[in-house]
């Protein structure tokens, strides 16, 4: 089974690329939403409040922004889990004979966990482009934006790409670059 990473910056379109592949029937995974469903976890919520004393996602985002320990303590928390979860995706996918699946990594590099996959997708777009979804989706934009500038830059990622895709194309055209990459596949 061939072992997919998606990966690239923050709102550079991984979750659209992931979500195409999705609408294409492929099996997906998203790190992201793992971690959105561990904030909701009473076990997790108490680890997180005890190494920040608040639950508060912009004070929580504060405090890794500006100290490296809080931020690694807080990986510490969330890594093990996700990793677990996607170990537990894998062998669903090995079980019913999948032969490609697709896995939503937005820390990729920073976690060192390119080893786990066969290969790496980056998606990219400019950055002025990623600024504006940022300020446009984001709760607090001025701390995704200094969140972003802390992750490994997109330019080394693109660098150590097997692929790599503009999210700044229409998605009709993304979509037709996907169906024809997934004919290598099946």
């Amino acid at each position: 089974m061939k072992k997919i990473a998606i990966t690239g910056g923050v709102a550079t379109g991984k979750t659209t690329l992931l979500n195409l592949l999705r609408e294409l029937s492929c099996p997906v995974f998203s790190c992201d939403e793992v971690v959105k469903k561990l904030y909701e976890q009473p076990e997790i919520r108490e680890k997180i409040y005890q190494l920040f004393g608040t639950l508060d996602k912009k004070k929580i985002l504060e405090k890794i922004i500006s100290d490296e320990k809080a931020k690694k303590s807080l990986e510490e928390v969330l890594h093990p889990a996700v990793k677990a979860e996607l170990k537990r995706f894998f062998e669903t996918c090995r079980q019913k004979g999948e032969k490609v699946v697709f896995v939503e990594v937005p820390l990729l590099f920073e976690c060192g966990w390119e080893e786990m996959f066969d290969e790496v997708w980056v998606v990219v777009c400019s950055s002025k482009t990623q600024q504006e979804r940022i300020k446009t989706r984001s709760t607090f934009p001025e701390l995704v934006l200094k969140l972003a500038s802390l992750q490994f830059p997109l330019e080394e990622k693109a660098k150590r790409a097997h692929r790599l895709f503009s999210s700044e194309k229409p998605l009709e055209v993304l979509k037709e670059e996907i169906k024809t990459i997934l004919k290598e596949f099946r």
